[in-house]
């Protein structure tokens, strides 16, 4: 096994990625999850280790995981510690990572303090991460690997010590402050953020966002609505209708938001809209979000609103919005016209649909509509057509392989969905003459 292939597998969810891997697993295909890890695919590996220790398996899961770790690749010794720990075999799993840990590992530091909890050892997985406290991600496993053990004084102290470090927008003030919630001195959690907050120099979103909601989960609602008249009013509305919303007081909470509307609250006009959408009233929800829409510099909220509205019921209204919104918006007009076929499927009008696409694909050479064309031949019963529009494509560009390989999975086409994943990617565009560099995608989770 290559360890760069293996990072790039886990960095860019390359090769046969996670879902695909959850969608064989479901659907009872753990001996190809398998022998297909031993082809050096990581997403099946994980998957099947995954599998194996649910079903208390644990020899099976070591045997899938052991050759991925004698790479020396760190995410493989990692699940090998877990799977060596699952097994009751704490000590060497705590030695494996421990040794990784002092060989220059900065990453494996949060979970050996993880291994040492989790083995009783709680004061020694403190003391690992002391002197690491300036990292935000090891003073969260400071916060939770303690929960429970009655080391909450000493945490509050390592914390209050940490204060400070990292630069205004450490996260020390924000983990003391929960740790304080827990153990039941909201007071004190609060009088911290709210200190932090009066005396930083610039305020952090963060810390505001985390008084809040302190706030909003012990029903302090008073505390709220005077912060929503201040300069943090944004988040204290924001924090006051979500938690009248979870609490069944809808009416409550849209009141709420409406005042905030009407007081020029930033921010605030799309929770309003949202919120009556999720709530079924449509008629509401469009005339609240209609002047959003037509000043948004993106279609974030667009995109959003149609889907509820259509959970609703409200899917023709959906359509007629978006075709007044590409009207009136310059900014979204393009995108929001390429939501058309998906919003004329909703309705009911699916041939209409995908006769839309399909002719902008011959007529434009438009060869991103591919995947469009495929997901509404499917929505239509149509599998076999979408599966023959998406298999060139996909192949040759690199883009859809994830759909194509569920739709052959549910044809029970399993050895073809894998060799879809497997297929060489195709050589990266020159984002300047890249058709599809204007194309937003989320960038992976690393």
């Amino acid at each position: 096994m290559n360890i760069d292939e293996l990072d790039r597998q886990e960095r860019f969810f390359d090769g046969v990625p996670p879902r695909t891997v959850d969608l064989l697993l479901e659907q009872g295909h753990l001996d190809v999850v398998v022998d297909t890890a031993r082809l050096g695919e990581w997403w099946c590996a994980r998957g099947a280790v995954k599998h194996f220790l649910a079903c208390g398996e644990y020899e099976a899961a070591w045997e899938v995981i052991a050759p991925f770790a004698e790479t020396g690749w760190w995410p493989a010794v990692e699940e090998a510690a877990r799977v060596l720990n699952t097994r009751g075999r704490g000590e060497e799993a705590i030695a494996l990572v421990r040794a990784r840990a002092e060989d220059g590992e900065r990453l494996a530091w949060t979970p050996l303090a993880r291994l040492l909890a989790d083995n009783g050892r709680v004061d020694e997985a403190i003391e690992v991460l002391r002197p690491r406290l300036g990292d935000w991600f090891h003073r969260d496993a400071l916060v939770e690997i303690s929960d429970g053990h009655g080391r909450d004084a000493r945490v509050i102290d390592l914390l209050r010590r940490a204060n400070g470090r990292g630069g205004p927008w450490n996260t020390a003030v924000i983990m003391l402050a929960r740790v304080l919630e827990r153990g039941g001195r909201v007071d004190e959690a609060v009088e911290v953020l709210r200190t932090r907050i009066d005396r930083a120099r610039h305020t952090s979103t963060n810390d505001v966002e985390e008084l809040t909601a302190i706030l909003a989960r012990h029903d302090r609602f008073d505390e709220l609505r005077l912060l929503a008249t201040g300069p943090h009013a944004r988040w204290a509305v924001a924090s006051l209708a979500e938690r009248l919303e979870q609490s069944g007081r809808v009416d409550d909470a849209v009141a709420v938001l409406r005042s905030a509307v009407e007081a020029d609250v930033p921010c605030v006009a799309d929770r309003l809209a949202l919120l009556l959408a999720r709530s079924g009233r449509v008629d509401e929800a469009v005339e609240a979000v209609r002047p959003e829409l037509d000043h948004a510099d993106c279609a974030c909220l667009m995109v959003e609103f149609l889907e509820l509205l259509i959970a609703a019921g409200g899917a023709r209204t959906a359509l007629d919005l978006a075709a007044e919104t590409a009207e009136r918006n310059t900014h979204v007009a393009e995108y929001v016209t390429g939501l058309r076929p998906w919003l004329l499927s909703e309705t009911g009008r699916g041939d209409e649909a995908i006769a839309e696409v399909a002719a902008r694909i011959e007529n434009d050479d438009d060869r991103r509509g591919v995947e469009q064309l495929a997901v509404l031949l499917e929505s239509e019963g149509r599998v076999d057509e979408a599966i023959a529009a998406l298999w060139d494509y996909a192949a040759e560009t690199g883009y859809g392989r994830s759909h194509l390989a569920h739709m052959l999975i549910g044809q029970g086409r399993v050895e073809d969905a894998i060799a879809v994943h497997r297929l060489p990617k195709p050589a990266p565009c020159d984002p300047v003459d890249d058709p599809r560099a204007d194309v937003s995608a989320e960038p992976p989770s690393l």
